[in-house]
Protein backbone atom coordinates (compact mmCIF):
# COMPACT_ATOMS: atom_id res chain seq x y z
CA UNK A 1 0.00 0.00 0.00
CA UNK A 2 1.56 3.40 -1.38
CA UNK A 3 1.30 6.50 1.25
CA UNK A 4 -1.01 8.57 -0.38
CA UNK A 5 -3.73 5.50 0.26
CA UNK A 6 -3.25 5.89 4.41
CA UNK A 7 -5.37 8.46 5.67
CA UNK A 8 -3.89 11.49 6.56
CA UNK A 9 -5.18 11.64 9.82
CA UNK A 10 -7.11 8.34 10.33
CA UNK A 11 -6.42 4.87 10.43
CA UNK A 12 -6.42 2.21 7.86
CA UNK A 13 -8.68 -0.48 8.94
CA UNK A 14 -8.13 -3.87 7.29
CA UNK A 15 -10.46 -6.76 6.95
CA UNK A 16 -9.09 -9.92 7.89
CA UNK A 17 -8.40 -11.35 4.57
CA UNK A 18 -6.95 -7.92 3.45
CA UNK A 19 -4.61 -8.53 6.93
CA UNK A 20 -3.87 -11.86 5.59
CA UNK A 21 -2.33 -10.60 2.55
CA UNK A 22 -0.42 -8.11 4.39
CA UNK A 23 1.06 -10.38 7.01
CA UNK A 24 2.39 -12.14 3.71
CA UNK A 25 4.12 -9.53 2.51
CA UNK A 26 5.69 -8.56 5.89
CA UNK A 27 5.34 -9.81 8.88
CA UNK A 28 4.03 -7.55 11.86
CA UNK A 29 1.97 -7.25 14.69
CA UNK A 30 -2.09 -7.10 14.78
CA UNK A 31 -3.69 -4.32 16.59
CA UNK A 32 -7.37 -6.37 16.00
CA UNK A 33 -10.32 -3.78 17.17
CA UNK A 34 -13.80 -6.07 17.31
CA UNK A 35 -17.09 -3.98 16.53
CA UNK A 36 -19.78 -5.19 18.27
CA UNK A 37 -22.92 -3.10 18.01
CA UNK A 38 -24.28 -5.09 21.72
CA UNK A 39 -25.92 -2.44 23.42
CA UNK A 40 -23.28 -3.13 26.52
CA UNK A 41 -20.27 -3.07 24.60
CA UNK A 42 -21.20 -0.50 21.89
CA UNK A 43 -20.65 2.45 24.10
CA UNK A 44 -17.72 1.52 25.45
CA UNK A 45 -16.21 0.38 21.83
CA UNK A 46 -17.93 3.47 19.87
CA UNK A 47 -15.70 5.95 22.21
CA UNK A 48 -12.54 4.14 22.05
CA UNK A 49 -13.43 3.75 18.23
CA UNK A 50 -13.72 7.31 18.25
CA UNK A 51 -10.46 8.40 20.02
CA UNK A 52 -8.10 6.00 18.26
CA UNK A 53 -7.78 8.03 14.74
CA UNK A 54 -6.94 11.81 17.33
CA UNK A 55 -3.70 10.05 18.55
CA UNK A 56 -0.71 10.59 16.20
CA UNK A 57 1.27 8.35 17.97
CA UNK A 58 -1.14 5.14 16.96
CA UNK A 59 -1.52 6.66 13.70
CA UNK A 60 2.05 6.20 13.13
CA UNK A 61 2.63 2.58 14.24
CA UNK A 62 -0.49 1.64 12.26
CA UNK A 63 1.15 3.18 9.14
CA UNK A 64 4.38 1.21 9.87
CA UNK A 65 5.30 -1.49 12.22
CA UNK A 66 1.62 -2.97 13.34
CA UNK A 67 -1.40 -3.47 10.52
CA UNK A 68 -5.04 -2.69 11.66
CA UNK A 69 -7.42 -4.82 11.66
CA UNK A 70 -11.46 -4.46 12.02
CA UNK A 71 -13.82 -7.52 12.93
CA UNK A 72 -17.27 -7.37 13.03
CA UNK A 73 -18.77 -9.39 16.11
CA UNK A 74 -21.89 -10.63 13.28
CA UNK A 75 -19.85 -11.94 10.62
CA UNK A 76 -16.62 -12.70 12.33
CA UNK A 77 -14.68 -15.53 10.45
CA UNK A 78 -14.66 -18.43 11.96
CA UNK A 79 -10.90 -18.86 12.90
CA UNK A 80 -11.07 -15.44 14.52
CA UNK A 81 -14.11 -16.89 16.71
CA UNK A 82 -12.05 -19.92 17.82
CA UNK A 83 -9.22 -17.72 19.08
CA UNK A 84 -11.29 -15.56 21.19
CA UNK A 85 -12.52 -12.38 18.83
CA UNK A 86 -15.82 -11.08 20.47
CA UNK A 87 -15.53 -13.06 23.65
CA UNK A 88 -12.54 -12.95 24.74
CA UNK A 89 -10.86 -9.90 23.76
CA UNK A 90 -12.80 -6.84 21.43
CA UNK A 91 -9.51 -5.26 21.04
CA UNK A 92 -5.98 -6.91 20.99
CA UNK A 93 -2.18 -6.96 19.87
CA UNK A 94 -2.22 -10.23 17.91
CA UNK A 95 0.79 -12.28 17.58
CA UNK A 96 1.32 -12.31 12.75
CA UNK A 97 2.34 -15.95 13.92
CA UNK A 98 -1.44 -17.04 13.96
CA UNK A 99 -3.18 -14.06 14.76
CA UNK A 100 -3.05 -15.31 18.61
CA UNK A 101 -3.24 -12.47 21.64
CA UNK A 102 -0.41 -10.85 22.79
CA UNK A 103 -2.14 -8.60 24.79
CA UNK A 104 -5.75 -7.76 25.20
CA UNK A 105 -7.33 -4.62 26.83
CA UNK A 106 -10.22 -4.08 28.64
CA UNK A 107 -12.97 -1.64 26.37
CA UNK A 108 -15.17 -1.07 29.79
CA UNK A 109 -13.47 2.17 30.76
CA UNK A 110 -14.65 6.16 31.35
CA UNK A 111 -11.27 7.11 29.55
CA UNK A 112 -10.54 6.05 25.92
CA UNK A 113 -7.89 8.24 25.40
CA UNK A 114 -6.25 6.74 28.48
CA UNK A 115 -6.54 2.92 27.05
CA UNK A 116 -5.34 4.36 23.50
CA UNK A 117 -2.40 5.12 25.24
CA UNK A 118 -1.79 1.97 26.84
CA UNK A 119 -2.39 0.33 23.45
CA UNK A 120 0.38 2.82 22.04
CA UNK A 121 2.64 1.34 24.90
CA UNK A 122 2.37 -2.12 24.54
CA UNK A 123 2.45 -1.96 20.63
CA UNK A 124 5.98 0.09 20.72
CA UNK A 125 7.20 -2.39 23.28
CA UNK A 126 5.94 -5.67 20.83
CA UNK A 127 6.75 -3.98 17.63
CA UNK A 128 10.17 -4.06 17.46
CA UNK A 129 10.61 -8.09 17.90
CA UNK A 130 9.43 -7.75 14.38
CA UNK A 131 11.19 -4.53 12.57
Amino acid sequence: MSKSEFPKDGILWQSYDATITLLNERTRPVLAFVLDYDGICWPFLREIFRAMPKNQNLRNLLDGPCAAMLLKADSMPEYMATLGAGSNYHIAILSPAGLTPMASFDYVTAEPEALVERIVSAIEAIAPFWA
